[in-house]
């Protein structure tokens, strides 16, 4: 085993920017990194890969409450996920936007160890429920 891991990002679609999107990630994990690294920065060449979309990461709106912390997530592109917050970038922000959401959530990640990939969907289902409505 290496000492880092490595991510990538792979296109196997183009995404028009005349639409919005909701990106289902997995594995949640303790962290996240992959889906920050991926999302939250251009070390995988998002911006290079799909020019016309503009990713913003999804996190828990306790994030938000934290001074400093609050101030940083917003500057990576980070939002709550919110009904609320997500319906704006869904219908409010013009399009080619992109919300990514962990799907989840804190009880995926209390599953995470190596070697295993468990999602956790059955009670999670509310990103469809907007996607569709959206």
């Amino acid at each position: 085993m290496t000492g880092t891991p490595t991510v990538k990002l792979v296109k196997t679609h183009d995404l028009c920017p005349k639409h919005n999107y909701i990106i289902a990630n997995h594995p949640h994990g303790i962290l996240s990194y992959g889906v920050f690294i991926i999302f939250a920065t251009e070390a995988t060449g998002f911006a290079r890969i799909f020019p016309a979309i503009t990713p913003y990461v999804g996190t828990l709106e306790g994030m938000f409450w934290i001074p400093i912390v609050r101030d940083y997530v917003m500057s990576m592109g980070v939002c709550p996920v919110s009904e609320l917050a997500l319906k704006y970038l869904l219908t409010k922000k013009g399009s080619g936007n992109a919300v990514v959401i962990v799907v989840g959530g804190a009880a995926e990640a209390l599953l995470s160890y190596p070697g295993a990939s468990t999602v956790l969907l059955k009670q999670r289902k509310g990103f469809v429920r907007l996607a569709l409505k959206t």
